[in-house]
């Protein structure tokens, strides 16, 4: 938990001193309906309660800024693992994702539950983004797929090798009108509760950047 509490320091950190700067990072693809960009990616998806208090936190920031990209509720989700990062023109032959599927549902079918503790909205560049809190089995669950798709000859093309469990929640689509205003209402949630919940499933998909255009390849519970 330190080190996770010490990651998501590191991030905010970052993302304050973007904005703070007048550097945030706009995201150029926002709205552009010819965004090819696609990956193979297993996710979790977070429960009403917690999508709710997370488009209530949102509210104040959609006023701040009328051009915030905010995630839909259906949208918000955490990753597992990026197995194929998402990149234009992806393609995967049918032989070679029947593999990733029988690998990954294999694993995850081993795996338990995994517990969460969602609480407070933290700044990076280009995003803003709620703390994801979780039990050791999401760690032991990465490391076990790392370890089965190599030795299955199966790429993982991950951008990087994550510990986080946030959820990315809003995108910047224009250069902030008013940063300043933005920090302070992210600072002013930085502890606040969003909700508990157990993940007892988790989704193979192939999907956009954004998690708006999916496509499910397969859906795995969890051990009990």
């Amino acid at each position: 938990m330190k080190d996770l509490q010490a990651l998501y320091a590191a991030i905010d950190e970052h993302g304050h001193q973007a904005l703070a700067a007048h550097q945030e990072e706009v995201d150029p693809y926002l709205g552009v309906s010819n965004d090819d960009r696609r990956g193979l990616a297993l996710i979790l998806h977070l429960p009403a309660h917690v999508t709710r208090n997370i488009n209530f936190a949102l509210q104040p920031l959609k006023t701040a800024d009328r051009g915030l990209y905010c995630y839909p509720a259906a949208d918000m989700h955490i990753t597992v693992m990026d197995i194929i990062g998402a990149h234009p023109g992806f393609h995967l032959d049918p032989a070679r994702l029947a593999d990733y599927r029988r690998v990954v549902a294999e694993t995850v079918a081993e795996a338990p539950a995994i517990d969460w503790h969602l609480a407070g909205l933290m700044l990076s560049p280009g995003a803003v983004m709620v703390k994801g809190f979780y039990s050791g089995s999401l760690a032991t669950l990465r490391a076990r797929l790392r370890d089965r798709l190599a030795r299955a000859d199966l790429p993982v093309q991950e951008r990087y090798a994550t510990q986080s469990g946030h959820v990315t929640v809003a995108r910047f689509a224009r250069p902030l009108p008013d940063s300043d205003a933005v920090i302070k209402l992210v600072d002013a949630d930085r502890a606040l509760s969003f909700g508990d919940f157990t993940s007892t499933r988790a989704d193979l998909v192939v999907h956009d950047w954004y998690n708006h255009r999916v496509h499910l390849v397969n859906s795995v519970a969890f051990a009990e």
